[in-house]
């Protein structure tokens, strides 16, 4: 540090926490609304695109899968199947469960929107370098590793490790 510059003031966790909560939450909502004013929602969207990677579902894996409540995944497939975007289907290993599949209809829509999603994305991290890009997703690995050290909290709703790599079209 040269001299005559002030020391930059050290920076709490609380405030670093708050910070990366303000940007998830602002990076959410302008995709979100971005998408919503298109057609679909970023849940719709998170929905479609879990059921496509991982073929026909029960509603309790999806709910998993998602890190969300059962409530919240049966209104958003209540909603899909309403739009010809998801089908139910008897389960042949268990007749009173129902599987969850996407449609053509669901797939469409999908590729469609992960153009917009992408959009969104590139918008926020094209500000960083690569080498800044790979420094964060470090830090965020070892942030998630700290995280799932410390259970206490519901059924994490983090990204599948592939979901930090760029989509596989």
């Amino acid at each position: 540090m040269s001299e005559g510059q002030a020391a930059a003031p050290e920076l709490s966790s609380v405030q670093l926490m708050e910070q990366f909560r303000a940007i998830a939450h602002a990076s959410h909502n302008r995709t979100n609304a971005r998408m919503s004013a298109a057609g679909l929602s970023l849940p719709r969207f998170r929905v479609l695109q879990a059921l496509a990677s991982g073929g026909q579902l029960r509603m309790n894996e999806l709910s998993a899968a998602l890190g969300v409540v059962p409530r919240t995944v049966t209104t958003i497939i209540d909603a899909l199947e309403n739009d010809r975007m998801v089908a139910r289907l008897a389960d042949p290993a268990d007749r009173r469960a129902t599987l969850l599949e996407i449609t053509q209809d669901g797939l469409g829509q999908l590729t469609r929107f992960r153009a917009m999603h992408d959009s969104a994305a590139a918008e926020l991290f094209d500000v960083l370098t690569d080498a800044e890009r790979h420094q964060l997703a470090k830090l965020l690995r070892r942030l998630q590793a700290a995280a799932d050290a410390h259970p206490g909290g519901s059924s994490p709703a983090r990204p599948e490790r592939a979901d930090l790599q760029p989509p596989g079209r």
